[in-house]
């Protein structure tokens, strides 16, 4: 991997609910707007968000809501959009998560650039330190292989860029068969969740796990790391020297030993890190180039035809 390649930052604006913790978790479209263009001038490529309520911050699946937020991204930024596959429920089907995604391809004007999907179910429960107990005990997030191949499918057939998101090795090994059998593109980028102190389904954020699963992935391809429900900064340090790069948030973390920051000012701590260690940060313009992604003048003109 050439540590020259300059690093790409994805924001991580607001999967989880920190609001309670830091105020500038955002839930209403004018506030995640508003995180988009901050996380953008301090140095972040890639925006990622959920559709939240605006009064409670529940994840809501309203089409309307994710397409106010994809205009004004577009219109203040040229971020790399990539938006959730929405919230999951019992109830969910392909057709529920996707939605937004085609109705925001139906319009040149918007569209998205990228999906992150998940290559695994995990367990949800979450460990309390202090009561030596889990929360819950029957909390799945289901991600079935007939699921994922169902979305790879539309992804493909609307030319939607993947991102592979990846919570332990068995889940790389998946998306690797996903590959063989051509759904998932090659040049996919690899995002890898590692996990904090209350979340044990997941990887634990340390130097020899971070080896383990680029290890897992051919030597040459883009890869990512986050910490869901933990502090990323050692990883993001590792990911820097070793060529790769980072997602950082106010949805994975609340980062509160800085006071209460905006997404912006978390990406640029990781930026300031890779100018102190030597590595250039990606404009958006540079990570599209970097994951071998069409220019967004190239996506517009393909929208534009098949709305014709």
């Amino acid at each position: 991997m050439n540590t020259q390649v300059p690093l790409i930052i994805e924001c991580r604006s607001n999967d989880s609910d920190y609001r309670q913790q830091n105020p500038h978790c955002p839930y209403t479209p004018k506030e995640i707007i508003q995180e988009a263009v901050r996380a953008w001038e301090a140095g972040a490529a890639i925006f990622h968000w959920h559709g939240r309520d605006p009064i409670d911050g529940r994840w809501i699946n309203d089409v309307d809501v994710y397409l106010e937020v994809i205009q004004g991204i577009r219109e203040q930024t040229d971020l790399i959009v990539n938006p959730t596959l929405n919230y999951v429920t019992k109830e969910s089907n392909v057709s529920d998560r996707i939605q937004h995604i085609l109705a925001a391809n139906n319009d040149p004007a918007l569209g998205v650039d990228m999906i992150p999907l998940e290559f695994g179910s995990f367990n949800l429960d979450f460990w309390n330190p202090q009561t030596k107990q889990f929360d819950t005990y029957d909390q799945v997030h289901t991600s079935s292989r007939a699921y994922i191949k169902e979305v790879l499918e539309i992804l493909q057939a609307n030319n939607i860029f993947v991102g592979t998101i990846c919570w332990d090795i068995g889940q790389i090994r998946t998306a690797r068969c996903f590959q063989e059998m051509g759904l998932l593109p090659k040049n996919t980028f690899w995002e890898f969740v590692f996990t904090g102190e209350i979340t044990p389904s997941g990887i634990l954020p340390t130097l020899p796990n971070l080896q383990a699963v680029v290890d897992s992935i051919p030597k040459d391809d883009q890869w990512l790391v986050m910490c869901w429900n933990g502090d990323v900064m050692p990883l993001a340090a590792w990911a820097i020297t070793m060529g790769g790069h980072v997602g950082i948030g106010l949805g994975d973390y609340p980062y509160l030993r800085f006071g209460k920051p905006h997404n912006g000012n978390l990406v640029e701590k990781v930026a300031n890190m890779a100018h102190t260690l030597g590595r250039e940060v990606a404009t958006p313009a540079q990570a599209r180039e970097i994951l071998k992604m069409q220019p967004r003048t190239v996506v517009k003109e393909k929208l534009q035809a098949v709305a014709n």
